[in-house]
């Protein structure tokens, strides 16, 4: 019985380790076409930007020689190589959708590309994605490989140094994709935005996105204006506090570093009209905010807060009147 065992986990080892090694030949003679067919084309090479040459077809050619030498013999590279193309896939996808929409040179070349033999009626965009494919594949079939081998041996060992390889390499491409899309979003944020206040560079590298949303301010009751809309954009390092104006803009009346911010949690009304309150101290100024629902508010303070909210059930009705 223990001889069947084992006759039939070597058959599973080896039908593992045979699914790998032909599943990489196949990859490669893949990334073969697209490279060779596609990305040397000298038709298509014609009617590209360099720009939308880069975001198409990104290290598509890197991703090939360094996938014929496998992950283990050049794993620093492997890693180099891979992480800005699977980076780039946001802008591989709209590049592709542009000029397929755009472009109609561009269309008929592909459409005639992907007629070819070679390309075995499979379209430019399943090349284009087989990176992506190819890492989640490699790493199941890595997972199922250190499940099934025996502790601490050779084969154990370097099983589980591939398969952490693996999981950094993905790891990294998603830090890599959050901080791409971050940047985005501040670059398109900084072009809505004018600043009433001092101004605040908006675009780094380290700041991210935490929430934003429109609140009400109550102003002092002895002003015309009782109450108006603000709009918070709350970063990971500043909050801004804003007008909105039309066509999506924003003008900044505020902002103050989170760590100088704290909130206080109003838990009861000031007077019959009034709920869902909270008071935001910034650097120079307080505001008393209210949202539209109480779970809004709970989030807001949640996320307003770097140390735990202040509660101080009658301190929000100072300044009121």
């Amino acid at each position: 019985h223990e001889m069947v065992t084992f006759g039939k986990w070597c058959d599973w080892h080896e039908s593992v380790r045979f699914e790998v090694l032909t599943s990489e030949a196949s990859y490669c003679r893949s990334l073969d076409i697209v490279v060779e067919h596609f990305v040397k084309s000298k038709q298509l090479g014609s009617l590209l930007t360099t720009q939308d040459r880069n975001w198409l077809f990104s290290r598509l050619a890197d991703v090939r020689a360094i996938s014929h030498s496998f992950l283990s013999k050049h794993c620093q590279r492997f890693r180099m190589v891979y992480v800005p193309y699977l980076t780039n896939q946001s802008y591989q996808d709209a590049t592709y959708q542009r000029l397929m929409n755009e472009n109609q040179g561009f269309k008929r070349i592909v459409d005639k590309l992907e007629r070819s033999p070679v390309c075995q009626r499979l379209p430019l965009r399943s090349f284009l994605v087989l990176p992506f494919q190819r890492i989640t594949r490699i790493k199941l079939l890595v997972q199922n490989i250190v499940k099934r081998t025996t502790p601490a041996t050779p084969e154990a060992t370097q099983a589980i140094k591939a398969l952490k390889l693996l999981e950094k390499l993905i790891q990294e491409s998603n830090d890599s994709i959050s901080q791409m899309k971050s940047i985005e979003s501040l670059v398109s944020l900084s072009a809505k935005v004018d600043f009433e206040c001092r101004t605040l560079p908006l675009i780094s590298q380290s700041r991210r996105l935490v929430r934003e949303g429109p609140v009400t301010e109550l102003m002092d009751f002895s002003l015309k204006d009782k109450e108006r809309s603000v709009y918070l954009h709350l970063f990971n390092d500043y909050l801004l506090v804003s007008l909105q104006k039309e066509g999506g803009r924003f003008t900044v009346i505020d902002h103050s570093p989170i760590s100088d911010l704290r909130v206080e949690n109003c838990r009861v009304k000031l007077h019959s009209l009034q709920k869902n309150l909270f008071r935001l101290h910034m650097s120079q100024k307080a505001l008393l905010l209210r949202t539209d629902t109480q779970s809004d508010k709970l989030r807001w303070i949640s996320a307003l807060s770097p140390t735990p909210e202040i509660d101080f059930s009658t301190a929000c009705q100072i300044g009121l009147r």
